[in-house]
């Protein structure tokens, strides 16, 4: 599990996924929780996890 999925672990209850936006480091997923707080969460390439699962082979 990496440290995006954790985080969102850690959100309330109820949290729901708004919308995707591109920044200057990548492409984030933002959430809402309950209360109207944001939560923005980075996404990981998959080309960053092909490439560490095939060094492990």
């Amino acid at each position: 599990m990496n440290r995006a999925q954790k985080y969102f672990l850690h959100l309330p209850k109820g949290t729901h996924f708004e919308k995707i936006i591109d920044t200057e480091y990548g492409k984030e997923n933002i959430y809402v929780s309950p209360d109207g707080k944001k939560h923005s969460i980075p996404m990981i390439p998959n080309t960053i996890s092909l490439a560490c699962s095939k060094r492990e082979n």
